[in-house]
C-alpha cells in the first residue's frame, strides 16, 4: 500500500486534478457536475455551518439526505470535521422513520443533516406516535441544508488518525433494535486498496451508479473506490433508476462508463422493461465489470440478462459475482476479472453445516445452482469452520468467518454481540454458511435470521413483531421467511401465521398483515398463510427453514390456491362499487392506473394506497403512469399527503386548474 491514502481525507486533498468530477444525474437531459476540488470546497464550507451548530469532533451526524449530492457534501464535511457520519435512509414507510428515533437514541452525542420537509414528516410521525419529545431533541440538533446557501466560510479542518471511526453503518430493520458496524478511516482505507488491485482499475475507469448511498455498495463500492482512483463518477437517484431502468444503461452507453453493479433485483427490474427495438444506439460495449451482489445471486438471472444485452455489446465476461457485508466494510471476495459466470450443482438435502455438500455434474429436480463468488481479496482474510468452530476441508459446509484490518473491530456500543460474533484473535462470524469449491467461496445459506428483499436486509423476528400488532395474532404465533422465487430469481416474503379455524375467515388476516407490513416497513408480501403449528428445535427455537421447505415442496399450494380464490371473488365483487365511485375521469383513471399495477387486489376510490400493501416499487410505478398523463403535476411525496384516489385526484384537478 506504498503512497496509499491511509485516511479518506488524504485521498480526497491529493485529487487537484479538476478534469475529474462527479456527475450527479436526476433525469434524460438534466445533471450537475462538481469536480473533486470543488467537493473539497463545498465541504469545507458545510462543515463551516456544521460546527456553528455546536457539532465537535467526535460527534455524531445523522445524513438523512434523500438527494446525492447534499449527501455527498455532508458525509465528507464529516470527514474533514472529524465528525462520525451516521446514514439514514428517508424511505416511504413509517419504518423508516422510526428507524431515525432509534438511531438517535442509540448515539451518544448525535445531530441530523436533513431538510425541513424531510424534518416535517418525522414531525408528523412523532404526533402520531405520541413521541413529541423525542422529536424535539431531534429538531432541535438538526442542520437542515436546504436553509443554506453560502459555501465561503471554511469551517475548521480536525486531525484524523487512520484508527477514528469515518462512520457508522445501520442494519436495515423496520422497528427494531438497529445494529451499528463501525468503520474506521483504516477498515475502509484496507478495503479499497483491495477493492482497486483485485479489480485492476485505473485512469481509463469511470463508474456509474443508482445504488442508494446509504447502501455500502453505493457509498463505498461506487463513491469512494473511483473517488480513490482519481476517476469520473456518474450517479443517479435510486427513485429515478426504478421509474426509469432503462436510463441507467443508456447514461452508461452515453458517458461510455465501463463499471456498474446492480443487485440481482435490479437486473430483474431492467429486464422487465427493457424494449431491444427501440435501443438501437445502445452501447455497452465499453463496460469492462458489472457487479452482481448485495443478495443471493442467481445464475438463470446473469444467463439471462447476458443474452439479452449481448447484442448491445456486452462482454459474456463482464457479470462479476461478489461477496461481501458491511462488516467488512464492502468486500470479502472477488473472482477473477474476466472469469466467466462459474457454477456448481448441490442437491439440496447435503446443505447441512459440518457435512460435505454432495456436488453433482448436472443439474436434477432435487438440486440447486450456486454461484461461485471469487477468493478473498488483499488484505481480507478468509476461514469456513464447523461446530466446533474448527476449519473443514473444501466442500464441507460451515460457518463463514473472516478477519483483516478491513473487518470492523465491533457493532456501536454492543459489548454482548461482539464478544459473541468477534473472536479474540479477531475472527467474525458473518452469520452465513459456505463452502470453499476450487478454491472460491460459495454462499449455501444464512445462519443468521436474515431475509433479503430487493438488496436490502431485515430480520425475520423484526418483521415477526410488526405482525404481532395484528388483531389475533398472538407473540410467538408468526413466522415470517424469505423464500428463493426460481422463476423471478428474487426472495419472497411469506408470512406464516398460527391459525386453526376456517379459511374464510382468515382471509381478512392476510389483508390485515400485509397492510401491517408495508406500513412499518415498505415490503411487498406474496404470501399470507395459515399454519396448525410452529415447527421449534428441542431447545424451543423456530425453525424457519423448516416451512420455507414445505411450502418449496409445494405442500402449501392447496391453501394458496384458495387464498387467491377469495380474493379473486373480493375483486369481483368491489368492481362494480369501485368504479361506481369513481366520480371525476382524474378519479377514473388513476383507479385504472393504481389497478394495473396492484393486479391482486382491487382499490378503491376512498382506499389509503399504503394500507393495500403497495411496495415501494410498485408506487414508483404508479407514479410513473400518473406522470405520463399528467406531466410534473404529481410528485412521489404527495402520496403522503393525499395517500387515497379520491384526495388525490382534487389535488391533481387543483393543480391543472391553477
Amino acid at each position: 500500500m506504498t503512497d496509499f491514502p491511509r485516511t479518506l481525507v488524504e485521498a480526497l486533498d491529493s485529487n487537484l486534478d479538476d478534469s475529474k468530477s462527479i456527475t450527479y444525474i436526476s433525469g434524460q437531459d438534466l445533471e450537475r457536475e462538481v469536480t473533486y476540488p470543488a467537493l473539497k470546497k463545498r465541504a469545507l464550507g458545510l462543515l463551516h455551518h456544521i460546527q456553528q451548530k455546536g457539532v465537535k469532533a467526535g460527534d455524531e451526524l445523522i445524513i438523512h439526505l434523500a438527494e446525492n449530492e447534499q449527501f455527498i457534501d455532508t458525509f465528507w464535511a464529516c470527514q474533514y470535521g472529524a465528525v462520525v457520519a451516521v446514514p439514514v435512509a428517508i424511505g416511504t414507510s413509517d419504518g423508516h422513520r422510526q428507524k431515525v428515533f432509534n438511531v438517535f437514541d442509540k448515539l451518544l452525542s448525535a445531530y441530523i443533516a436533513t431538510t425541513t420537509k424531510a424534518l416535517q414528516r418525522l414531525k408528523v410521525y412523532a404526533e402520531d406516535q405520541n413521541i413529541l419529545p423525542a422529536y424535539e431533541v431531534i429538531a432541535k440538533g438538526a442542520i437542515l441544508l436546504d436553509r443554506i446557501e453560502a459555501f465561503d466560510q471554511v469551517g475548521e479542518r480536525a486531525e484524523i488518525d487512520p484508527e477514528q471511526t469515518a462512520f457508522i453503518q445501520f442494519s436495515s430493520g423496520s422497528t427494531g433494535d438497529p445494529k451499528g458496524v463501525v468503520l474506521t478511516h483504516k477498515n475502509l482505507v484496507t478495503n479499497l486498496f483491495g477493492i482497486i488491485e483485485c479489480s485492476s482499475f485505473d485512469h481509463n475507469d469511470s463508474f456509474f451508479s443508482w445504488m442508494p448511498l446509504t447502501h455500502d455498495l453505493g457509498i463505498i463500492g461506487f463513491h469512494l473506490t473511483p473517488l480513490f482512483v482519481n476517476i469520473n463518477q456518474y450517479m443517479m437517484p435510486t427513485e429515478l433508476f426504478v421509474r426509469r431502468p432503462n436510463l441507467w444503461l443508456e447514461k452508461s452507453s452515453e458517458k461510455k462508463a465501463t463499471i456498474l453493479s446492480s443487485p440481482n433485483f435490479g437486473y430483474k427490474h431492467v429486464l422487465k422493461r427493457f424494449k431491444p427495438e427501440t435501443q438501437e444506439s445502445l452501447d455497452l460495449s465499453h463496460v469492462r465489470i458489472l457487479f452482481n451482489g448485495a443478495e443471493p445471486i442467481s445464475a438463470d438471472l446473469c444467463r439471462e440478462f447476458n443474452a439479452v444485452m449481448k447484442p448491445f455489446g456486452l462482454s459474456e465476461t463482464a457479470m462479476f459475482t461478489v461477496y461481501g457485508l458491511a462488516e467488512a466494510c464492502l468486500v470479502v471476495s472477488f473472482p477473477n476479472v474476466a472469469q466467466p459466470l462459474s457454477t456448481i450443482h448441490v442437491l439440496r438435502s447435503s446443505l447441512v453445516e459440518g457435512q460435505p455438500a454432495d456436488i453433482i455434474a448436472s443439474p436434477e429436480s432435487q438440486s440447486i445452482e450456486l454461484v461461485r463468488l471469487g477468493y478473498a481479496i488483499t488484505g481480507t482474510q478468509m476461514l469456513i469452520v464447523g461446530e466446533n468452530n474448527k476449519s473443514v476441508v473444501d466442500n464441507v459446509i460451515g460457518r463463514v468467518l473472516i478477519k483483516g484490518d478491513n473487518v470492523t473491530k465491533g457493532y456501536y456500543l454492543e459489548e454482548e454481540l461482539n464478544h459473541a460474533l468477534i473472536t479474540d484473535d479477531g475472527w467474525l462470524d458473518t452469520g452465513d454458511q459456505g463452502l470453499i469449491n476450487d478454491g472460491q467461496l460459495v454462499i449455501t445459506g444464512r445462519t443468521k435470521d436474515l431475509i433479503i428483499v430487493n438488496g436490502q436486509n431485515y430480520y425475520a423476528p423484526d418483521l415477526e413483531s410488526v405482525c404481532e400488532n395484528v388483531k389475533g395474532i398472538d407473540l410467538g404465533k408468526v413466522i415470517v421467511c424469505g423464500i428463493r422465487d426460481a422463476k423471478e430469481a428474487v426472495d419472497e416474503l411469506v408470512v406464516f401465521v398460527l391459525y386453526r379455524g376456517e379459511l374464510e375467515d382468515f382471509f381478512q388476516m392476510t389483508i390485515d398483515v400485509r397492510r401491517e407490513l408495508n406500513e412499518k416497513s415498505g415490503l411487498d408480501v406474496a404470501h399470507v398463510l395459515p399454519i396448525r403449528a410452529v415447527p421449534k428445535t428441542t431447545s424451543g427455537k423456530v425453525q424457519r427453514f423448516a416451512l420455507a421447505d414445505q411450502f418449496i415442496k409445494g405442500e402449501f399450494a392447496e391453501r394458496v390456491a384458495a387464498l387467491t380464490e377469495l380474493s379473486e371473488t373480493r375483486v369481483a365483487e368491489g368492481d362494480n362499487s369501485a368504479a361506481l365511485a369513481a366520480g371525476t375521469p382524474v378519479e377514473r383513471l388513476l383507479l385504472e392506473i393504481c389497478n394495473t399495477v396492484v393486479s391482486n387486489q382491487k382499490i378503491g376510490v376512498k382506499d389509503n394506497i399504503f394500507e393495500m400493501g403497495t411496495s415501494s416499487l410498485k408506487l414508483a410505478q404508479i407514479h410513473e403512469k400518473i406522470d405520463e398523463a399528467y406531466p410534473d403535476i404529481v410528485d412521489m411525496a404527495d402520496f403522503f399527503d393525499y395517500p387515497t384516489i379520491e384526495e388525490l385526484a382534487g389535488f391533481i384537478a387543483l393543480k391543472i386548474k391553477s
